[in-house]
């Protein structure tokens, strides 16, 4: 059980019960042996590519990074070896908890949740973090990608299985902007940042990424204790083309770590457009 939990808390209960009896898929098991792999000092890039080839659907996906524009290689990379040595062992850790998780998460359209619109929300976030980071926190990139990829993984269970309750604070949210977890702490007894934390503990993900999940709404500047700055800065962007909370983003931004706003524009605009490829790879 991850260090930040209460010893009475029981994350397996509290996702149970907030979820209405739903059982929560086990995390792939092709998928935790190559996160495994990974992590070992022992493994080479061979031997992960071994283990990456078990599973053909983010064979082809990693591949499939590595020949995007956002590497750019000179020739057209043809394995998983050179694929591995291109986009680097935390680039793809972050590719490998992103298509494990998706692989458990509601494929469904249910109540407000849209697939590929939440995916590609997801992928906006996690590439401008990985951007902000170059600026406020370079030795936390992987991490601040990976969080900010993954902090809303829980919009879909609540979508599917507490979509009655849920669907006001989600729609008052993006009518309106503001705190979500303020929203859902005046209705509810928790948040869906707390039920992630849940869902990060019954599939054994890493605990820097839950902590930072956990607290991904807590905007404050300072040492990042809660939450690295660029994940807590995304966490504003939501799911609605029209109100996509950008504007409020440059703001929060300026304010908390002075970065200017044409510096933030510079950088949206690349971050979207290499988010549509991330998001393709995922759903």
């Amino acid at each position: 059980m991850f260090s930040f939990f209460k010893s009475k808390v029981d994350p397996k209960a509290k996702l149970k019960k907030t979820l209405k009896g739903y059982e929560l898929p086990s995390f792939p098991a092709v998928i935790m042996q190559i996160l495994q792999k990974m992590r070992s000092p022992y493994s080479s890039a061979a031997n992960i590519a071994e283990s990456l080839s078990l599973d053909p659907g983010l064979s082809v996906r990693l591949l499939g990074l590595a020949n995007s524009a956002a590497f750019s290689p000179q020739n057209k990379v043809e394995n998983l070896t050179q694929a591995i040595a291109l986009v680097g062992l935390s680039q793809l850790e972050s590719l490998v908890l992103g298509v494990g998780v998706a692989k458990g998460i509601p494929k469904k359209m249910c109540q407000w949740h849209d697939p590929a619109t939440f995916w590609l929300t997801s992928a906006r976030r996690a590439m401008l973090a990985q951007e902000l980071a170059q600026i406020l926190c370079p030795a936390k990139e992987s991490e601040c990608f990976t969080a900010a990829f993954l902090q809303d993984m829980a919009l879909p269970f609540l979508a599917c299985h507490r979509g009655d309750d849920y669907e006001p604070i989600f729609k008052k949210w993006h009518l309106e902007g503001g705190d979500l977890t303020q929203l859902e702490r005046e209705a509810l007894e928790w948040d869906h940042a707390e039920v992630a934390t849940w869902i990060c503990s019954e599939w054994g993900l890493p605990e820097n990424i839950a902590l930072a999940i956990k607290n991904h709404h807590n905007i404050t500047a300072g040492d990042d204790l809660e939450a690295p700055g660029p994940v807590m800065l995304v966490s504003i962007l939501r799911e609605d083309d029209a109100n996509d909370g950008t504007e409020e983003l440059i703001a929060k931004a300026g304010e908390l770590y002075n970065i200017s706003p044409e510096k933030m524009q510079s950088i949206i605009e690349p971050s979207f457009e290499k988010a549509k490829e991330l998001a393709r790879m995922i759903v």
